[in-house]
C-alpha cells in the first residue's frame, strides 16, 4: 500500500532573494565599509593635525623661552639692525640746564644734551644697518628727541616708545621681538642690562652718560658694531664675548 506523504504547508522553503534585493544589500555593505574607511582616515588626519599643532606650540614656547621668535625674521633684509636707547645712551635730559651744550625743547620742557660722537655713530652705521630707537620714554618726549637727533629723517627706520614696553616691578622692559627684524642680526645698545631681559645676549651695555663732554664710549661701540656686521649670528658672538662687551656698565 502506498503512503501519501503530506507536505506541511506551514513549513515553507526560504524564498530566494531577488536580484535587485541582492544588489541593494551588497551596495549597503559597500557603503558601510566606505563610510568606516573614511571615518578612520579622517580620524587619522585629525590626530596628525592635533599632534602637529601641539608640536608647533611646544616649539614656539621653547623658542620664546630661549629668546628666539620665528615670526620675527626677515628674509628680504639681511642688514644688521641696531636698536638704540635714548636717555643716558645718546642723550641726557634735565628739567634745568646743567651743562653747556644742552638745548632747550620748550614743547616738552626739557634741556637736552647730545652725547659726543652720536652723529658719527649714525653716519657710520647707516650704510649697512637698519637703525631703530627703542626708548622707555613717552611718545611725545621720544618724538621730540628723535627730531633733534635726526631732523632730516635719514637715520631712523623705526621708533618705539613706552607703549611698546612691558612695565614690571617699576621697570620698563623692552622686547626685540617687537622690532620685526631677525633677532640673530639685531643688536641693542642701552645703559641698562635689565631693560632687555628677553634677549640679554643681543645687546651691548654702554656706560651711562650724564654730560661728560670728553666721553668716548660711542667710539668703542662703533668698533664693536663694525665687527658685528660680519657676523651671521650676533647673539653667538656677544654671548662668547659677554664679559668683554658689557664690563663698562
Amino acid at each position: 500500500m502506498e503512503r501519501k506523504v503530506e507536505l506541511d504547508s506551514s513549513k515553507k522553503e526560504p524564498e530566494a532573494k531577488k536580484p535587485d534585493q541582492e544588489v541593494v544589500s551588497t551596495s549597503q555593505g559597500v557603503q558601510q565599509i566606505e563610510s568606516a574607511g573614511r571615518f578612520k582616515c579622517l580620524k587619522k588626519m585629525w590626530s596628525g593635525f592635533i599632534a602637529a599643532l601641539c608640536f608647533r606650540k611646544k616649539r614656539k614656547y621653547v623658542n620664546e623661552q630661549a629668546g628666539v621668535n620665528l615670526d620675527s625674521t626677515s628674509t628680504k633684509n639681511t642688514n644688521l639692525t641696531v636698536v638704540l636707547d635714548l636717555d643716558s645712551t645718546l642723550v641726557f635730559s634735565t628739567k634745568e640746564k646743567c651743562f653747556p651744550g644742552q638745548q632747550e625743547i620748550k614743547s616738552i620742557k626739557y634741556y637736552v644734551g647730545i652725547r659726543p660722537h652720536c652723529r658719527t655713530l649714525l653716519e657710520t652705521i647707516r650704510p649697512f644697518s637698519n637703525i631703530m630707537v627703542y626708548s622707555a620714554g613717552g611718545p611725545k618726549y621720544v618724538n621730540h628727541i628723535v627730531e633733534l637727533l635726526d631732523p632730516e629723517k635719514k637715520f631712523f627706520d623705526k621708533v618705539l616708545n613706552r607703549d611698546s614696553c612691558q612695565f614690571v616691578n617699576g621697570i620698563y622692559l623692552k622686547d626685540l621681538r617687537k622690532t620685526g627684524y631677525a633677532l640673530k642680526r639685531t643688536v641693542w645698545i642701552d645703559d641698562k642690562l635689565e631693560s632687555f631681559p628677553f634677549q640679554p645676549y643681543n645687546g651691548i651695555v654702554i656706560k651711562r652718560w650724564i654730560g661728560d663732554p670728553e666721553d668716548e664710549e660711542i667710539l668703542k661701540i662703533i668698533k664693536l658694531i663694525m665687527q658685528l656686521r660680519k657676523e651671521n649670528n650676533v647673539c653667538s658672538f656677544l654671548k662668547k664675548n659677554h664679559r668683554k662687551t658689557n664690563n663698562n656698565k
